[in-house]
């Protein structure tokens, strides 16, 4: 066992040394009250044996005969046998001052007769008269047994006594024929038993006090022993606590000069006891700490009653290293007149404090990487009500409420913001997730303070104790109400068709499979296609034609009742499906949209916006049915009134076309008159078959068709148009012919429209064909139409003369125009029409 474990033990062997002495001290005292007890017994024996001697005495020297005489029962009184008995038992008592009273009594029928004592009158009974079987029957005993008898104390007046009885024998007969009693005070004889015992008791307690006296002794010198051990020991002890301490411990002078230092205060100043002791603190010091060191030494030097400081600060190490150390400095109170002392200790946290600076640059870091996440990250507890413990800045931007209105639920828990028809479901998530163990993610909806609502995301998990109990929840929450729209939009374009806004094929044939599949029988739909919008796109722009499909969606859209289902599923078709529709009803509803568009149409200006559509309808009337098969008959019943009314709105919108065209620009009509004019009587010349002197004659009229596509601002424009409006006005050749290829009535003419511009060089646009390239009746009306153009009077330039565009179209022969056109043109028809030869 060490040194140190010997001193911790010593108390415990002081105490059983105590025990060990109150157990002697207990043993002790129970033989001395055993000796006392015997003691006292032993004297009772002896008093006892010498009253029996006395009554044995007695016994011996009574006439035996003057008893027997007193026997009979008479009155003995006046015997002379009573007389010598009451003398003798007067003169036994006298020679025993201790004796109160000695009797004969003898036994007869009523129980015990006295038959003398030493009372001044004679007794004829025994008091108290006794009965044999009473409570005082050892009274009897001597008659029956013949053996003396001590009878315990009874009392006769105030006096407690003792009775001492002897039989007396009949020498004649052997019985007992009377017995002699002695009584003695109970109080007397004690105090006699008492005396004798009284110097038993004295001797006992004079020993108890001297072995109490050498135990006091003894114990004295024992704790002297043991307190030099412990000193001992003490000293070894706090040496090795002193040499072994894993902090640094020196004890200081005034100014913190050094006297002695551990081990481990010279291994964290990386110094010597000797460079310690001769060193100033303030050396040992970094010098951005002095201050504040010599602040705390100045502190405690002002306080009179002692006390301590505390300080963390850098010391210097020799190699000019800094370490940071944890310093405290405590006033010590030696009481031996020396100078007063201080302990310090000296604890290495240069690590802590480098991990604490980490710390602190870390929770930084993360405060500002939570400040700029998008939406909130919290941590809340798992309770009833989800009490927020923490919330980052995102909280208000999310909410409309600051971070310390929603922690700890002061103004308002998170919980009350979530939409109430979400809070089951979330409940049920986080539940779930806590018990697989999953992260958590949910989308819902909250209700701000600024009102309305929001689309939030929440991404979490539980933290959880070492016992598996939930303790917290943590996460964030995003709001993704912009991304929510964007689902919305992209849903919604998913579903319908982007021009019209009403649905798409995809989500009509989705449908449609729907209610095939449900058997919602009966089930009709309807098929419209819009006419022209080709000729309309090709004449007026895409835009106008757009306009024209949305315009007949809504017209569409009214006709419809609720659980209709209108899309379009194609470029100009659109579908409507009919639930629990029958074939009657869905015609009725086909005849009232064709009503519809007539009604618009009437009360349209302009008869280019005329709005037409083909219709046809189907019915799946039983569930066996097939709806593909529905719709294919609507889609032939659709395209025969395509068929028949094509012609007829084919040749309504041309006609709607050249009268707008004509409306815009009245210059352009009579232009077209004239070179008609002019190309007939070429093509004559040419001697053209009669079909292509008609197509001549459409192509003069119709050749600038294409400007009804250009910008009213271009082709009015009164002075020389900018390159960029070339640009635009070159297109009309290419517009005019996919208005005519529309048009089977014009579409004979369509390449020669889109040709009127070429030259016979290849300079000429769109396409850049030249010579024979060039169709001829393109070639006829360029001639033509440069002529007119220069010998009328334009917006943005006064006309030549007849003889100046003539020279234009000579030099230019070969190189722009066709030389065997320009040469008919010349030579024989502007010669012809000259001299008035020419006839229509």
């Amino acid at each position: 066992m060490s040194k140190h474990h010997r001193f911790v033990s010593k108390p415990t062997g002081n105490t059983s040394t105590k025990v060990r002495l109150l157990a002697f001290l207990l043993v002790f005292a129970v033989i001395g009250i055993g000796d006392i007890y015997r003691t006292w017994n032993s004297y009772i024996r002896q008093e006892m044996e010498y009253v029996t001697g006395i009554v044995e005495s007695a016994v011996a020297f009574l006439p035996k005969d003057d008893i027997a005489g007193l026997l009979p029962e008479q009155d003995v009184s006046a015997s002379g046998s009573y007389a010598v008995l009451k003398d003798s038992l007067t003169a036994l008592k006298q020679g025993n001052p201790n004796i109160l009273r000695a009797f004969i009594i003898t036994e007869d029928g009523n129980g015990l007769r006295c038959l003398v004592d030493t009372s001044e009158e004679p007794t004829r009974t025994f008091l108290p008269t006794i009965e044999p079987d009473s409570g005082t029957k050892e009274y009897f005993a001597p008659f029956l047994d013949g053996k003396p008898r001590y009878v315990g104390s009874f009392k006769i007046g105030e006096t407690t006594r003792v009775s001492a009885l002897e039989p007396i024998v009949d020498a004649r007969s052997g019985h007992v024929t009377a017995v002699l009693g002695i009584d003695y005070s109970t109080k007397q004889w004690g105090k006699e038993l008492l005396l004798h015992v009284i110097h038993a008791v004295v001797a006992f307690m004079s020993i108890m006090l001297l072995q109490v006296m050498l135990y006091g002794i003894r114990a004295k010198s024992d704790s002297l022993k043991l307190m030099g051990e412990r000193l001992e020991e003490s000293e070894e002890l706090f040496g090795k606590i002193f040499e072994q301490a894993p902090v640094g411990i020196a004890i200081l002078e005034e100014n913190e000069r050094i006297l002695v230092a551990n081990p481990a205060f010279e291994r964290i100043y990386g110094r010597t006891q000797e460079e310690l002791v001769s060193a100033d603190w303030t050396r040992l010091t970094h010098p951005e700490d002095r201050q504040r060191n010599s602040e705390k030494i100045n502190e405690l030097k002002d306080d009179k009653k002692g006390g301590s400081y505390s300080i963390d600060k850098r010391i210097v190490r020799p190699e000019g290293s800094f370490r940071w150390v944890s310093k405290t400095v405590t006033d010590l109170d030696l009481n031996n007149g020396n100078p007063k002392s201080q302990i310090c200790l000296i604890q290495d946290i240069d690590e802590q404090k480098r991990m604490h600076e980490a710390l602190v640059k870390s929770e930084k870091e993360k405060a500002i990487l939570l400040s700029h996440l998008p939406g909130m990250v919290y941590r809340c507890s798992y309770d009833s009500k989800w009490t927020t413990l923490y919330v980052s800045s995102g909280c208000h931007e999310l909410t409309g409420y600051h971070p310390d209105q929603i922690i700890m639920n002061k103004a308002i828990s998170y919980k009350d913001l979530i939409a109430k028809e979400y809070v089951g479901t979330l409940s049920q998530e986080w539940r779930r997730s806590l018990d697989e163990r999953i992260p958590f993610r949910c989308e819902y909806e909250i209700t701000p303070a600024g009102g309305g609502r929001k689309w939030v995301m929440e991404m979490g998990r539980g933290i959880y104790e070492p016992d598996g109990k939930v303790s917290a929840l943590e996460g964030i929450v995003v709001d993704i109400s912009d991304r929510k729209a964007k689902d919305a939009r992209i849903q919604y374009l998913n579903d319908h068709d982007i021009t019209t806004g009403v649905y798409n094929r995809r989500f009509f044939e989705m449908v449609k499979h729907r209610l095939d599949e449900e058997c919602s029988v009966p089930l009709s739909i309807i098929i419209g296609d819009i006419n022209g919008v080709r000729i309309i796109n090709d004449a007026f722009g895409q835009l106008e034609g757009d306009k024209m499909i949305v315009t007949a969606s809504r017209i569409l859209q009214s006709c419809l009742r609720d659980g209709d289902i209108l899309a379009r599923t194609g470029g100009n078709e659109f579908s409507i499906l009919l639930p629990n529709t029958g074939g009657e009803e869905a015609y009725s509803i086909m005849k009232s949209m064709v009503e519809a568009f007539k009604e618009y149409n009437s009360s349209a200006t302009n008869r280019a916006r005329h709005i037409t559509l083909s219709f046809g309808y189907g019915t799946k009337e039983m569930s066996h049915e097939n709806m593909d098969l529905a719709k294919k008959e609507a889609e032939k019943n659709m395209y025969k009134r395509k068929l028949l009314a094509r012609n007829s709105y084919h040749n309504a919108i041309l006609s709607s076309i050249m009268a707008t065209l004509h409306e815009k620009n009245q210059e352009t009509k009579e232009h077209a008159e004239r070179i008609a004019r002019h190309c007939q009587e070429i093509g004559k010349k040419m001697q053209l078959q009669q079909k292509n002197l008609d197509e001549l004659y459409l192509l003069s009229m119709l050749h600038d068709v294409g400007k009804i596509g250009i910008d009213d601002r271009i082709l009015g424009k009164r002075s020389r148009l900018t390159a960029e409006e070339w640009v635009v006005m070159r297109k009309h050749p290419e517009i005019g012919f996919r208005i005519a290829s529309s048009s089977p009535e014009l579409k004979s003419i369509a390449d020669y429209i889109l040709s009127h511009h070429e030259r016979w060089d290849g300079t000429g646009y769109p396409q850049g064909l030249k010579e024979e390239g060039i169709p001829l009746l393109s070639r006829i009306l360029a001639v033509s139409d440069a002529y007119d153009a220069m010998t009328e009077k334009r917006l943005y330039r006064k006309p030549i003369s007849k003889e100046e565009a003539i020279k234009e179209l000579v030099d230019n022969a070969g190189i722009q125009f066709d030389p065997d056109v320009v040469r008919v043109f010349v030579e024989e028809v502007l010669k012809e029409e000259a001299t008035g030869s020419l006839t229509d």
